[in-house]
């Protein structure tokens, strides 16, 4: 990164002599503003700490865990960003970078797997750097799958969605039908997968592709709206209601003998009370309790859980599952 930077201010150093030999005002502001980005490029890398990854890792009953430590060149952890773990056949998911740590627990390493790379994706502050650790997956001769996914990381705004695709790989002759969900989100995040089932044929992978949608914020909080004049709205509850009381109250008047024009005296009056507090009293409640705004997707981090499951034969369950790290800004 420093040598590109190193090349191109050569480059804008024999422009600007060009300049000065009475190149037009025009180019002179082109290569002024390109040198003034390449500067900042340039401070950017340079404002960045180098880090260094360290992996360990270990077999547990439950799976394998894998710990990462990233830190500077003076051993200070580092801090933000993420580490996904690769294979040769995909992600086998990320974690989040705590106090300078990461850690991971998959269920099974892929079959043949020999070397999993910890990719540091870096930070504001940090730089991303990266380290590989060399293993020996567990040889057995169960029909079984592995569960990979390509990206494990994603950053989106509020109201934006990320593509993910979700590999099942067979392994041992396995040809069963795997089910796909996700869990650990919020409220406000769907995941829907296209397709829910997938089945491995011919021991060839198959996969899914995993939509992760947040929720972008929309309507009016409730200090956000001001009561507007209640003047206009009053006048017509009034009005109207008063209409429809003076032409009943002349229909109970009249020396008619005819008794339905009574009956619809006394409909207009109970019809002019009730237009009358209905409508005050619908204003009433909406200036008072007017509706909630819709805040959207958190600002934050977020681990969301893949799983993968399927019945050998309906004699027994065989499950995956693998880490996310999303990151809504």
């Amino acid at each position: 990164m420093r040598l590109e930077v190193f090349r191109e201010q050569r480059i804008l150093r024999m422009n600007l002599q060009l300049l000065r030999h009475g190149i037009g005002t025009r180019a002179a502001s082109k290569a002024a503003g390109y040198l003034l980005a390449v500067w900042m490029v340039g401070l950017g890398a340079w404002a960045q700490v180098a880090t260094r990854t360290h992996v360990s890792v270990a077999s547990e009953t439950r799976g394998t865990t894998f710990t990462v430590k990233v830190d500077d060149v003076a051993g200070n952890p580092a801090s933000g960003g993420t580490v996904s773990f690769e294979t040769a056949k995909g992600s086998l998911g990320s974690a989040f970078v705590e106090n300078g740590a990461a850690e991971l627990t998959v269920d099974k390493l892929p079959q043949g797997t020999r070397t999993v790379t910890t990719a540091y994706s870096g930070s504001e502050e940090y730089a991303a750097s990266s380290s590989g650790i060399s293993m020996n997956a567990d040889a057995s001769s169960l029909p079984d799958f592995a569960l990979t996914a390509s990206p494990t990381t994603a950053s989106v705004s509020p109201g934006d969605f990320a593509n993910i695709t979700v590999t099942v790989t067979p392994e041992n002759g396995f040809n069963d039908t795997v089910t796909l969900s996700c869990s650990g989100f919020p409220a406000t995040v769907t995941c829907v997968f296209s397709p829910t089932t997938i089945t491995p044929l011919a021991n060839q992978p198959v996969t899914s592709t995993l939509q992760i949608q947040t929720q972008a914020p929309s309507g009016l909080g409730n200090a956000m709206i001001k009561p507007a004049s209640a003047g206009p709205y009053i006048a017509y509850a009034i009005v109207l209601p008063g209409v429809l009381a003076l032409a009943g109250l002349g229909a109970l008047r009249r020396r008619s003998e005819v008794a339905t024009l009574r009956v619809l005296g006394f409909m207009a009056l109970l019809a002019a009370g009730g237009l009358g507090l209905g409508a005050c009293n619908a204003r009433y409640d909406y200036l008072k309790h007017p509706p909630s705004g819709n805040p959207g997707t958190a600002p934050g981090t977020y681990t969301i859980t893949v799983s993968g499951y399927a019945s050998l034969n309906g004699a027994s369950v065989v499950s995956q599952t693998l880490n996310v790290a999303l990151t809504v800004k």
